[in-house]
Order: C-alpha cells, then structure tokens, then sequence
C-alpha cells in the first residue's frame, strides 16, 4: 500500500511561467486533493514573501493557505533563528526577503558594518555598492546565507540570471562559501516536512528543475516527478517520472500511489 501523503509543488517554471499560471493547474491540483493527498508550496523564490506567493497562488484560483508555502526567504529567517536568535541581517535581494527578515523576528541593517549576518537572495533591482556592503558584511565576519544558487528563473520569454549569480558574486570577493538553506539543501524541506507533519517517504516532490528540485528528492529519499515546462527539457536521468506538462501529472503520480 502507498504511504504517499503530500505533493510539495514548485511554483516557478512549474505552476507559473513568469506571473502566467502553467495550463491545466488548477485543474491537475484539484485532481490531486480529490484523491486526499495533502498539497503544499515549496519555492526557491525569495522575490516574494510567502504573503506575496499565497495571493499569486489565490488569484490564479489555485486552492492555498499561507502555512502551505515555504520559500527560500522564509527558510532564511528560520535558519538564523535556530542558529542565532534574532540578528541584524544586511539583505542582497528583493523586498519579499526583507519582508520575510523581519516577520521571522529580525532587524536590518542599512550598512555591513552593522550586521551579524548577510542573506542573499534573488532580485531585479541590484547596485554594485549594495553588493559592496554585502562584501564588507562577509569580510567583517556575518554569517553568509544563500536563500538559493538557482542559476536563472524562469519568465514567460526567456530564462533570467538567478540569486545564485549574486550569491557567485559574493563568494567570488571574500572566497567564502554561503551556507545554502534552499533546494535542493534539505533545509528547506525538513522546515516544510515539520510544518506539514510529514516524512520523506510520504511526500512527491514535484518540479521543473532536475538540479534543483529532483536532486532534493534524491537527496532527502523522497518520490520525484520532473514537469517538462521550465528549466530542464531534457533529463539526465530515469530516476524519477517525467510529465511533459502539468495535465500528465495526474497520471504520473497515479504511478506511485
């Protein structure tokens, strides 16, 4: 008998292409709660705050609480909460990181000088001198925290330089190495495994990454489908199932329960 619980579900490149939801969506996710498996949001994207995320996900008539989503962001703030209490963090990213920063009980500092940590992230709007005081931050000893190292996102025209561009920049000037807390480092799913009440064995990892989102369920022993509308078109590996869009997923996770 199938101990499948949960699908945890990409949302960019997989239910969204850029800010267009995928076709057959909603539809396929429906099919899923029909069939009494829990659903939750596990995203890279730290542009957004989980808030943002959640009424993307409402908007688009994708049924969602905000306890479902976990993002990078969010995992971030967790993170130097378990590891450091509250902290003065010097953001490199977007204003839903920084939303997330200070929901998850932390200050920001506007210099790096006044930091004990830097969290880097992904973001359409950067200055060289923001990545400067990142710089010195690192140097002067903050903790160096990568929300992801996603090469690029996906938008509905082309494949974007991703945080992990940033992340490459700033581990390039002070030859450190940022502690990553998104996929497909566990982090991010054990936090979303304990707020779901779930294990491993019991979950789908669903996505359009095979480097990001299959290597989590690889790494951390769960199911994984890779959905063909994003990132990777043509897979590497058979380890895990393929849907070319999310209308096969039903059939595809039909596989495994």
């Amino acid at each position: 008998m199938s101990r499948v619980k949960a699908v945890f579900m990409d949302v960019d490149g997989t239910l969204f292409l850029g800010e267009s939801a995928a076709a057959g969506a909603v539809e396929a996710l429906k099919r899923v709660r029909e069939w009494g498996l829990k659903v939750a949001f596990l995203t890279n994207n730290s542009f957004y705050s989980r808030r943002m995320i959640l009424d993307k996900l409402v908007e688009a008539g994708i049924e969602a609480r905000l306890h479902d989503v976990v993002n990078s962001g969010f995992a971030a703030a967790a993170y130097l909460s378990e590891r450091r209490g509250a902290c003065r963090v010097f953001t490199v990213g977007d204003v839903g990181l920084v939303e997330e920063i200070v929901l998850g009980g932390h200050s920001l500092a506007s210099r790096g000088d006044e930091a004990d940590a830097v969290v880097a992230g992904g973001t359409r709007d950067i200055s060289y001198w923001r990545l400067v005081e990142g710089h010195r931050a690192i140097m002067n000893g903050a903790l160096f925290i990568a929300t992801n190292k996603d090469h690029v996102y996906v938008t509905e025209k082309e494949l974007m330089p991703g945080a992990g561009a940033l992340v490459s920049f700033l581990e390039t000037s002070t030859r450190r190495r940022a502690i990553l807390v998104g996929k497909p480092d566990r982090y991010i799913a054990d936090l979303a495994l304990r707020r779901a009440g779930l294990k491993p064995e019991e979950v789908v990892i669903v996505g359009d990454n095979e480097e990001v989102d299959m290597a989590l369920a690889e790494t951390i022993g769960s199911h994984g489908i890779l959905v063909l509308t994003g990132i990777s078109k043509n897979p590497s590996s058979k380890k895990w199932l393929v849907a070319k869009t999310l209308k096969d997923l039903p059939d595809r996770l039909s596989k495994l329960l």
